[in-house]
């Protein structure tokens, strides 16, 4: 993929990253605002604010983070020859996109489930809500594959 591309999607990616934080920081604000300075809880806020934060957590995962800044535990991976790092984390990958792609048909089931359902306050379908766990699972997936065949090629030191 085309330096410029990848950056734009970056970008993209980041900025709506920033706009589901930005609308979760201002659900809890106006939340905190309703009960504490009103004194009149508004049931909405605390919905909107669950689903925000909701997006905000995988959305990040998925597309902001970089996959050296996810919790790790890496105490052997650190003391391992180059070799070694390289069959850890391929190993790892694999499992973890074999894991992954095991997933994705039953969550696809139960979101064709929520379709029916909706939120109780909102009333947002919940496939909208939870539909973002989804879009995780497919960008992580594919993330983690293109690191794997990165790992099995020939420049594979430039993906340890």
């Amino acid at each position: 993929m085309s330096g410029t591309l990848v950056t734009w999607l970056k970008r993209g990616a980041d900025t709506v990253g920033v706009l589901f934080f930005l609308a979760t920081f201002a659900g809890l604000i106006l939340q905190v605002f309703y009960r504490y300075v009103l004194n009149s809880p508004v049931a909405w806020s605390e919905e909107y604010t669950m689903i925000a934060y909701m997006w905000t957590v995988f959305w990040a995962a998925a597309f902001m983070v970089r996959e050296r800044d996810h919790v790790s535990f890496d105490i052997v991976y650190d003391v391992a020859s180059p070799r070694g790092r390289r069959l850890l984390a391929a190993g790892s990958l694999t499992v973890l996109v074999v894991a992954f792609l095991i997933l994705i048909p039953p969550t696809w089931d139960y979101l064709e489930f929520l379709t029916r359902r909706k939120t109780s306050v909102l009333r947002i379908p919940r496939v909208w809500v939870f539909g973002v766990f989804m879009l995780f699972l497919v960008a992580f997936t594919a993330q983690s594959g293109w690191r794997l065949r990165g790992l099995l090629g020939r420049r594979w030191h430039d993906y340890i």
